[in-house]
């Protein structure tokens, strides 16, 4: 996939997410490189076989996102459950739609990788994704959407 910055350059999303991270704000004692927004949208996962199935969005940054969701759910995503780690390459396909923004920039397509799966409580498991690829547009509409709420 290729994104085309408004000045005409176009670039992989590899490129995309290596300058990005360059000129993210860093934050105090963690490994991220963006702002995260915390969050409570709906988010829809997509399976291999068509069928989705729903969770919650408990943050989003330019790079990955928070999964909150149960036990059921978690097993659906990743078959190593807490032993989860990015070694392991589990692939995942998010759907989500953002609150406030216009209707050509509300609905994300994201391609990502499980790389944590940790327990957040009783039937409460939280699970960190890190974007691999992103549906056309669906870049630019969450970069704008970060902008506006950070």
């Amino acid at each position: 996939m290729h994104l085309c910055a408004p000045w005409g350059q176009i670039f992989t999303i590899s490129d995309a997410v290596r300058i990005a991270r360059s000129l993210g704000r860093p934050m105090s004692d963690e490994k991220r490189t963006f702002d995260r927004i915390e969050t409570e949208h709906s988010i829809r996962i997509l399976c291999e076989d068509g069928n989705s199935f729903p969770g919650i969005a408990a943050n989003i940054s330019l790079t990955g996102l928070q999964i909150l969701c149960d036990l059921p759910t978690m097993e659906r995503i990743s078959p190593h459950g807490l032993e989860t780690k990015g070694a392991h390459e589990v692939p995942i396909r998010v759907r989500v739609n953002l609150p406030d923004m216009p209707e050509n920039q509300s609905k994300l397509g994201l391609f990502g990788r499980v790389v944590s799966v940790r327990a957040g409580g009783q039937d409460e498991y939280r699970i960190g994704v890190q974007f691999t690829d992103f549906e056309p547009g669906s870049y630019n509409a969450l970069e704008h959407y970060l902008d506006t709420h950070l």
